[in-house]
C-alpha cells in the first residue's frame, strides 16, 4: 500500500509537470534546460564551477591557523550524536592518534534508529527501526576498523535518534517515549548500560560515569551551531558533563549540518579543502590537515556506513577533504557577536537588556 501511494504521487507529479513543460515555448524550454544544468554544476563543482569552489574554498581556509598534532599518548574522546558523524568530523584525526600509538574511544549517543528511509521502506514499523539501529552499530565497528582502531574502541549508549534534545529540555527528568522505536529506555544488546530510561538525567549520569572512567585528554563533541536537534542537544550534554568535572579546557568542537548546503560541492573532491560552516562564522577555527594516507582512510571509513552512503553518499563524501576543522570555542566570543545575537542592542548610547 506505502509503494502504490508514492508511485501514484510520483505519476501525478511527472502528469503535471510533462503538462507545464508542453505549454512553455521552445525558448523557454531551453532556458530551464540550462537554468537545471547550471544548479546541478554549482552544487556538485563540475565545469567551470570546479574552478570557483576551488578557488573560494582555499580562500577560506588559507588563514586558518593549524590544529595542533596530537601529543605523545593522547586519549581522545569523540562524542557523536549518530553513527558516521565521527568519521565525518574526524576520521583522519583519529586515525592520527591512533597511528602515533595514542587511544581513541567514540561515544555515540544514539544508534541512528530515527531515520526512516534508511530501514527499507518508506513507513518502516517499530521493529524495522530498531533492526536499523543494529545495523548501525554494526557499520559503525566497521568504520573504526577501516581506521585502525579496534572495535572496543566504540561505545554505544543507545539513546533515542531525534529525540536527544527533547531529554535535555522536556523530559529530563519523565522518560521519553520513541514515536520510531516504541522504546522508552536503552535495549539494544552491545549499549553500555541496558535498560537505562530516556530521560536527560539518565544520559547526563552515563556521560559523567565514561568520562571519570576514560579520563581522555582531548574530548571532540558538535557545536551547539550545528543545524541538527540532536547535535545541539549533545553539545549541551557534553559541555555540561564536562564542566562538572572541570574538563572544559580540552573541549573541542566540529560542525557537521553546517548550512547552505554545506559542505560545498557534494561529493567525492579529495583534493579540496574544507571550509568553515556558514553557521560557524565567527568561531576560531583550527586547520588539522590531513595527509594523502589519512584522505583515502577516511573515504573507506565514510563508505562503511552503507545504509548512509545509499541515500546520502554524495553529502557524506563531501567531507572527505584534505583537511578537517576544529573550534577551541563553542560559540564565536562576545566581540565577534553582532548585538542582536548576543541578546542585547545599545539604544540611545544605553545597552538594554
Amino acid at each position: 500500500m506505502q509503494w502504490f501511494l508514492l508511485l501514484l504521487l510520483a505519476y501525478l507529479v511527472l502528469a503535471e509537470a510533462l503538462r507545464l513543460w508542453l505549454g512553455l515555448l521552445w525558448a523557454e524550454r531551453v532556458a530551464l534546460l540550462f537554468a537545471a544544468l547550471g544548479v546541478w554544476a554549482f552544487i556538485n563543482g563540475r565545469f567551470l564551477f570546479a574552478y570557483y569552489h576551488a578557488f573560494f574554498a582555499s580562500l577560506r581556509t588559507r588563514g586558518l591557523s593549524l590544529a595542533e598534532d596530537p601529543r605523545p599518548g593522547e586519549h581522545l574522546l569523540v562524542l557523536a550524536p549518530h553513527p558516521d558523524d565521527e568519521v565525518l568530523a574526524a576520521a583522519g584525526r583519529m586515525r592520527r592518534v591512533a597511528a602515533q600509538g595514542g587511544r581513541v574511544s567514540v561515544v555515540y549517543l544514539t544508534s541512528g534508529d530515527a531515520f526512516d528511509l534508511a530501514a527499507g521502506s518508506p513507513l518502516p514499523s517499530q521493529e524495522a527501526m530498531r533492526r536499523l539501529a543494529l545495523r548501525r552499530m554494526v557499520e559503525a565497528w566497521r568504520g573504526l576498523e577501516a581506521l585502525g582502531l579496534g572495535r572496543e574502541s566504540a561505545v554505544f549508549l543507545g539513546f533515542p535518534d531525534q529525540g536527544l534534545f527533547a531529554l535535555f529540555t522536556t523530559h529530563y527528568y519523565l522518560p521519553w517515549g520513541s514515536p520510531y522505536t516504541g522504546l522508552k529506555a536503552v535495549a539494544y544488546p552491545g549499549a553500555y548500560r541496558l535498560g537505562l530510561p530516556y530521560t536527560g538525567k539518565a544520559l547526563e549520569g552515563v556521560l559523567l560515569e565514561l568520562f571519570r572512567e576514560l579520563r581522555p585528554n582531548r574530548i571532540l563533541l558538535p557545536s551547539p551551531l550545528d543545524a541538527h536537534r540532536d547535535h545541539q542537544a549533545t553539545a549541551y550534554f557534553g559541555m555540561q558533563a564536562a564542566a562538572a568535572l572541570g574538563l572544559e579546557g580540552i573541549l573541542e568542537y566540529y560542525i557537521v549540518h553546517g548550512g547552505y548546503q554545506y559542505p560545498l560541492p557534494k561529493g567525492l573532491h579529495p583534493r579540496l579543502p574544507l571550509y568553515p560552516p556558514p553557521r560557524g562564522r565567527g568561531l576560531p577555527w583550527r586547520r588539522f590537515p590531513l595527509a594523502e594516507e589519512e584522505v583515502r582512510l577516511k573515504e573507506k571509513a565514510i563508505r562503511a556506513h552503507r545504509s548512509q552512503m545509499r541515500l546520502l553518499g554524495r553529502f557524506l563524501l563531501a567531507f572527505v577533504r584534505q583537511n578537517e576543522l576544529f573550534s577551541p570555542l563553542p560559540i564565536p566570543a562576545k566581540e565577534a557577536l553582532a548585538a542582536e545575537e548576543e541578546g542585547w542592542a545599545v539604544l540611545e548610547g544605553r545597552e538594554v537588556f
